[in-house]
């Protein structure tokens, strides 16, 4: 005893590791019960009745004909009605029906069993071959299933099997069934031939589903993932994969998927309610599930509750709940809480709620909630939550906020985060980081710590800590170092030291702005260079230095001014100034400049004091680049008076205002410029 639980803990251990790596999806197949038919006739044989019902509905009937007159005339119009109904009301509720396969097989209720006497035997053994009836070939591992459930066998490696019947009925439904291959549905009576060789013939469409599969791994085979492998024996497995058969039973227990009260039809059936004690496999839940491992090959219906993980081949409605994994190849419409791990192979409505990451490999209407990391293929249609990284390959519509990174393509909603927000499309409303934010098209905003980044056009704003850099900047680019408009600025660029852009229609603040052409707007700061802008080189005397050289750089709006001087004695300035221009006519122009200059020694360069001028001045065009200028100037010095070097103070030609303050002199008068200016 104890190897076997040794083993079992091993299976358990190997399962719960590899949860993670399986992706494989099983195909569900139709209920043909619940397919809706339309169909109308009246007084015709009950043969053409059947056959006119499973044309519409894409089936085959099964059924022994002894037990139904075939020539009896029947009537029945429905609309939009199922094939279960349709039956119903066809039968008169007499019949009871099952699908197995592609058949829809007719049994009749109350029908009464052979009587003791009637009996040759208790039982009798059925045997014979599987046969591929195109290629002559014997089939390995078909299944054979007694319609009533009692039964089911596999053929050996030869394509032969054995099956012990009861006697108990006297024609028994029996269905032989492989995957790939068309089923056969039989009626077999205990007094015929008990040597029975069965030919099935190739399915065509399976053929090119098989196809399908080498480029959709969702279409994959459910069995061939790791966990179902480890956990559901070989023989289960065929017979489920072999045959399809919609059988809803109320109650199942299991210990392990190959010791419950389904046995090896477990794969095949679905449960009402269902619980597993340490593992169970299940064709289908429509109810409730409960246990350690939930295995379910085709849909959920309803809750499932586990305490290590639920993994379902088909879709999941309303309610899984699992200590380490949910895992699910279909869709999933309502909510997922798991202690690890959510993984969806398809869409998701409704809420993933999981501990460390959430993964979708399709489109979410809902919300996705995780410790660590949520992932999802397709379009986000609501919010992604973590506390670490959020992925949308696609769009997201509402939000993504993640603790560290989100990324995305187009946000129609917000991006927050705490480091990087990143969409490879466009920022329909914002993005929120700690660090930085890439977006293509900003239509909104982007507000971070340290960089900001939009590939393409801002038509909203800009907020960084160090750098801003868009293509086309909207209504504000501001950052702590520099704004970046690559090709145009409609708006405001604000920093402490740099702005750039290549045409501006707004205005520039910093210490420096950088611009190709200004179309409207204005550049602010101490340093503007506007390529396609004001250029203007003076030379120039006035009253105090003789031998002036300034350049002039900006717009005629607002210029800044760089200029050196000297008076031909033993001092030199150098000094920055603003200015404006306004055009008077074609040939006269109106200049005002407010300038400092520094005063220095010109041997030692020596501080001396500075001298501040305000001057109007009048520009009369030579020609088109150069012209002469003049005007008069209010001038302010303050002077250093050190008695060793005091020579400076008879600088000034006069003075109408003469204070001397501590150890500086302060003087006041009105002087002139004159000057011969070239603009570029």
């Amino acid at each position: 005893m104890a190897a076997p639980k040794k083993i079992l803990l091993i299976k358990i251990a190997i399962v719960l590791l590899a949860l993670l790596f399986s992706s494989k999806l099983a195909i569900s197949q139709t209920n043909y019960l619940y397919k809706r038919i339309s169909v109308s006739f009246t007084n015709i044989p009950l043969e053409k009745a059947l056959k006119q019902l499973s044309e519409e509905g894409g089936f085959t009937f099964s059924f022994n004909s002894k037990n139904f007159n075939l020539q009896e005339l029947v009537s029945l119009n429905v609309q939009n009605k199922t094939v279960a109904k349709s039956l119903d009301l066809l039968f008169d509720n007499t019949v009871r029906y099952k699908v197995i396969g592609s058949h829809v097989v007719l049994m009749k209720k109350n029908l009464t069993n052979l009587s003791s006497s009637e009996k040759n035997e208790s039982e009798y053994l059925l045997t014979g071959y599987i046969i591929n009836s195109k290629t002559g070939k014997k089939i390995r591992e078909a299944t054979i299933y007694e319609i009533n459930g009692r039964i089911v066998s596999l053929s050996d490696s030869a394509g032969f099997y054995s099956l012990t019947i009861p006697s108990d009925i006297n024609i028994q439904g029996l269905s032989y069934s492989k995957h790939g291959f068309m089923d056969t549905v039989i009626m077999v009576e205990n007094v015929q031939k008990r040597n029975l060789d069965i030919y099935l013939s190739p399915d065509d469409s399976y053929l090119e589903k098989i196809e399908a599969k080498t480029v959709n791994l969702k279409l994959a085979d459910f069995h061939n993932r790791q966990v179902v492998t480890i956990l559901v024996p070989e023989e289960t497995k065929i017979i489920s994969e072999n045959l399809i058969i919609h059988d809803n039973r109320k109650f199942q227990i299991s210990l392990i998927p190959y010791i419950g009260t389904n046995g090896k039809m477990s794969g095949s059936v679905d449960n009402t309610f269902s619980f597993n004690f340490l593992a169970g496999y299940s064709g289908g839940v429509n109810g409730f599930e409960l246990g350690g491992i939930n295995i379910v090959r085709r849909n959920v219906n309803g809750s499932q509750i586990s305490t290590f993980a639920n993994i379902v081949g088909g879709n999941t409605r309303y309610f899984q709940l699992a200590g380490l994994f949910n895992k699910n190849t279909g869709s999933v419409k309502g909510t997922q809480i798991a202690g690890f791990s959510n993984v969806v192979l398809d869409t998701l409505k409704g809420v993933q709620l999981a501990g460390f990451n959430n993964t979708l490999h399709g489109y979410m209407d809902g919300i996705q909630i995780s410790g660590f990391n949520n992932v999802t293929t397709k379009n986000v249609d609501g919010i992604q939550l973590t506390g670490g990284v959020n992925i949308a390959l696609q769009d997201v519509k509402l939000m993504q906020i993640g603790g560290f990174v989100n990324y995305c393509n187009n946000v129609d909603g917000g991006q927050l985060a705490g480091y990087v927000n990143v969409a490879r499309g466009d920022v329909n409303w914002g993005q929120i980081s700690g660090y930085a934010n890439y977006g293509r098209t900003v239509k909104g905003f982007q507000i971070t710590g340290f960089v900001n980044v939009s590939a393409n056009e801002v038509t909203g704003g800009q907020l960084a800590g160090f750098v801003n850099y868009g293509v086309t900047s909207g209504k504000f680019q501001i950052s702590g170092f520099s704004n970046i408009a690559k090709d145009e600025n409609k708006g405001i660029q604000l920093s402490s030291i740099l702005n750039y852009s290549k045409k501006v229609n707004g205005y520039q603040i910093a210490l420096v702005n950088v611009s190709d052409t200004i179309e409207s707007g204005l550049p602010i700061g101490m340093f503007s260079f506007v390529k396609n802008g004001f250029h203007r080189i003076e030379l120039s005397a006035n009253e105090v230095y003789y031998t002036n050289i300034a350049y002039k750089m900006g717009v005629k709006k607002l210029y800044n001014t760089v200029r050196l001087g000297y008076n031909f004695s033993s001092n030199v300035s150098a000094g920055y100034g603003i200015g404006t221009q306004f055009r008077l006519s074609s040939k006269f122009n109106l200049n005002l400049d407010l300038s400092s200059d520094i005063l220095l020694e010109s041997n030692s360069l020596a501080y001396i004091g500075n001298l501040s001028k305000l001057a109007t001045t009048i520009d009369y065009n030579l020609t088109k680049h150069f012209s002469i200028f003049i005007g008069p100037s209010y001038n302010v010095s303050n002077i250093s008076i050190v008695p060793s070097s005091n020579t400076y103070e008879s600088t000034a030609p006069y003075s109408f205002y003469n204070e001397t303050v501590s150890d500086t002199q302060i003087k006041m008068w009105v002087g002139g410029i004159i000057g011969l200016s070239f603009t570029l």
